[in-house]
């Protein structure tokens, strides 16, 4: 099971590598669905990204049924840009911010709001699948009588490419 296993990930490497040298010739306008997080917490998202060369767009939603304060269903909304003023090979270092909205999600079950600035970075592992890691190096949440302020959070994301 393990050889097999690490056999699929030698494959997959291998044919990554291939089909990233190919992105460059691709249109510099993108659409994208797949999965996000916020940068406030651990809110599972499946997301929408629009993205070109100069710019990313990115919204998604989620639920998280009896994850909420007294049982209560979570909806969680995401809004996400940035630009991407630099590009280092086939990688686009983006700098933006985001928004994002938690029903149900504090202690005394009222809507958590987050805002915080973000860097990071997005990679298109082959043609039709990309990744990204977004920085928030302070993310601010209210909710109730108190402000919460995250210092250096970090998400993952991946998409696949239309």
């Amino acid at each position: 099971m393990r050889s097999k296993s690490c056999g699929i990930g030698l494959a997959t490497l291998l044919w990554a590598s291939a089909a990233g040298a190919q992105t460059q010739y691709q249109t510099t306008f993108e659409v994208g669905i797949g999965y996000a997080r916020p940068g406030i917490g651990g809110f599972d998202m499946a997301s929408v990204l629009v993205q070109s060369d100069e710019y990313l767009f990115e919204s998604g939603i989620g639920f998280d049924i009896n994850g909420g304060a007294g049982g209560d269903t979570v909806f969680s909304w995401l809004i996400r840009g940035a630009l991407r003023p630099i590009v280092l090979g086939n990688t686009r270092v983006h700098i933006g911010g985001e928004f994002s909205l938690h029903t149900n999600s504090t202690d005394d079950g009222s809507t958590l709001t987050s805002v915080g600035p973000l860097f990071g970075a997005s990679y298109p592992i082959t043609d039709h699948l990309n990744v990204a890691v977004h920085v928030f190096p302070f993310v601010f949440a209210f909710g109730n009588q108190d402000t919460v302020l995250d210092v250096a959070k970090a998400q993952l994301g991946g998409h696949l490419l239309f």
